[in-house]
């Protein structure tokens, strides 16, 4: 495109020198917008890149995209068009606001809302980019797969340095596991899920963009971190994925790379039945099999539940800890009070904190991108956008910044890639 625009100065040369001259600082001012888009680019697969590597640098860097998409302002950001592309993430984000107004904890509401910046910011800085093609989601993809080894290498190779001098077998396992890049463990395997995810959609139905064995091998070794990571809420939902391609393998056409596919996924399943019994049956390994899903959740959510005294609004964004930690006491619930637990539950939380509203406007925020994927027919995004669902029946997960960013990401590229390939088929048929 720059070529182009450079290349259009000679022409109009060629045709007449005052034009020539007169074009110049046209061509200058597109060539230079365009490397401005290019530097759009890069800082935006920085930043998906370095999301589960850090999330000091992740932030960083998207407060700077924010900043850069408004000073570039590709499209002068029309809000219609904006709301229309992100209209669950801002109600959602809108209902939080709202809950601030009536809480009393106004310290914890306003970390609340900084939290969940980013599902106004990440759209932003989407919208600049004007098109989510299929070849600009796998970027996304290519870009997340090399920020995830680098994390899986780092906190491996810290987990055998110190195995080496202090000989604790818990460093390969969990927290501990993930403490080098200061990540939950519980979020690192959502990650890790993605990718497997999306690794295994590229490999049965498209190809990757080196060796098929070298993605095998990849996908082996990212599977290998999701066991040591993952608790059962994760192998909940690598069972349902599993299903899935196992059942395209059964009822369709069988081609080589969908064996190599099936064959791998008999692997993954078998080992992680084995992780699983090993952890469960041995005494060395069992206080580890607790260490990610140890609590009673069941108590947990009654708890939520029952300390909600307004159902329709809830506590308030910055008061759930508050009136939780409360019921925690008046029931001889300690522990909970002292670990400062919430709900673990992402439905039942909203709820707590913001009422039946809150929770609408989650069931929308998690719905759409499903809703929209069934209607397009698109796979991939069901296969993405479903274990959120799992996921958020045992963990909070739009209450850290990782599950905050992490959902915000996949969500806006997701549903800018509807509307992207929605508009290029209106388009094919107004042709015809």
């Amino acid at each position: 495109i720059i070529l182009s625009f450079i290349s259009l100065i000679f022409i109009f040369g060629e045709m007449n020198k005052g034009a020539g001259w007169g074009f110049s600082p046209i061509s200058i001012l597109f060539t230079v917008f365009i490397y401005f888009i290019e530097i759009l680019v890069a800082f935006i697969q920085a930043f998906i890149f370095t999301i589960p590597i850090s999330q000091l640098v992740s932030s960083r860097i998207l407060f700077f995209l924010v900043l850069f998409g408004f000073s570039l302002d590709e499209r002068k950001i029309r809000l219609s068009d904006f709301i229309k592309q992100s209209l669950d993430l801002v109600l959602f984000f809108f209902i939080l606001l709202i809950g601030l107004l009536y809480s009393t904890d106004y310290s914890l509401g306003l970390r609340q809302i900084e939290t969940n910046l980013s599902l106004i910011g990440i759209p932003m800085v989407i919208y600049n980019l004007s098109a989510i093609s299929k070849e600009r989601l796998d970027q996304v993809f290519y870009a997340f797969l090399s920020g995830i080894l680098i994390a899986s290498v780092i906190c491996l190779g810290n987990a055998l340095i110190s195995y080496a001098e202090n000989g604790d077998l818990q460093m390969f396992f969990f927290s501990k596991l993930t403490l080098p890049i200061d990540s939950h463990p519980t979020y690192f395997a959502y990650y890790l899920i993605f990718t497997i995810t999306y690794g295994l959609y590229v490999l049965f139905y498209e190809s990757f963009k080196f060796s098929t064995y070298l993605a095998v091998a990849l996908l082996l070794f990212l599977f290998l971190m999701l066991m040591l990571t993952g608790g059962q809420t994760s192998f909940i939902s690598m069972l349902l994925i599993f299903s899935f391609f196992m059942l395209k393998y059964l009822l369709g056409e069988r081609s080589r790379k969908e064996t190599i596919v099936v064959c791998l996924i008999v692997i993954m399943t078998i080992s992680m039945f084995g992780f699983i019994s090993i952890l469960q049956n041995s005494e060395q390994f069992h206080s580890l099999s607790n260490q990610n899903d140890y609590w009673e959740r069941m108590m947990l959510w009654e708890s939520a539940l029952k300390a909600n005294t307004n159902p329709l609004l809830g506590v308030g964004t910055g008061d759930y800890n508050l009136v939780l930690n409360e019921y925690y006491r008046s029931h001889d619930l300690l522990k909970y009070a002292k670990d400062n637990f919430n709900s673990h539950n992402q439905f039942i939380q909203i709820y707590f904190s913001n009422g039946i509203i809150g929770l609408l406007s989650l069931i929308i925020l998690m719905g759409r991108p499903l809703y929209l994927a069934v209607k397009s027919q698109n796979l991939l995004g069901i296969l993405i956008f479903f274990p959120f669902i799992i996921y958020g029946v045992t963990e909070v997960f739009l209450g850290r910044y990782q599950g905050v960013v992490f959902f915000g990401l996949l969500h806006q590229v997701f549903i800018s890639h509807y509307y992207t390939t929605n508009l290029e088929s209106i388009l094919k048929a107004e042709k015809f």
